[in-house]
């Protein structure tokens, strides 16, 4: 089986590249991001955000989301708790899929500043950067409706640039364009990897 991270700031199209590979690829997609949402959920979670963030009114996404956003600051300490677990994670699925799917992606936004990369490289993984242009990343956020332009511009601001990451990728696939033209390109890079 083939590990594939997949990353790129907010609306460069990681998501739809995911479900690009699901579909045409069988791939298993390891969503970070919802997983990460689910882990919220747990007491064990809920308990170490409560003594990192006393002061947090509830647990909604809503509200921790505004916390991690919040600054830098906060963002890491909301990452702490959640990327090591998220770290297991992908290391038991991994073991639960390998018999099941020939490609096994991981879809995570913060795959570089978690240190995921640095463990998936290990196990030889390949990571794909999605780079889109900061004006049409904030065009497609907007279109998906749940966020404000403040709070969008906010989350942009606290993730890591493109050329930074770009250092750490293996493949970059430019999305300032149609969906077919990412697709294809998705395609080319799909096919040298596996």
């Amino acid at each position: 089986m083939k590990i594939v991270g997949i990353t790129g700031g907010i609306a460069s199209g990681k998501s739809i590249v995911s479900s690009y590979l699901k579909d045409n690829y069988k791939a298993y997609i390891f969503d970070a991001d919802k997983e990460a949402k689910e882990l919220l959920q747990s007491s064990f979670v809920k308990d170490k955000i409560h003594k990192t963030f006393p002061n947090l009114k509830d647990f909604s996404t809503t509200s921790i989301a505004q916390e991690a956003f919040k600054n830098s600051k906060s963002q890491g300490k909301i990452n702490n708790i959640i990327h090591p677990i998220i770290s297991d994670l992908i290391l038991e699925r991994i073991n639960e899929k390998k018999d099941l799917h020939n490609l096994f992606v991981i879809d995570a936004a913060l795959i570089i500043e978690s240190g995921l990369f640095e463990q998936n490289q290990k196990i030889d993984a390949k990571l794909i950067l999605i780079t889109a242009d900061a004006e049409l990343r904030l065009e497609r956020a907007l279109h998906r409706a749940d966020l404000d332009q403040e709070t969008i511009k906010d989350r942009m601001r606290l993730q890591m640039n493109d050329d930074e990451k770009i250092k750490y990728s293996d493949y970059v696939i430019e999305n300032n364009s149609s969906k077919l033209d990412l697709y294809r390109k998705t395609d080319q890079i799909i096919k040298k990897i596996i």
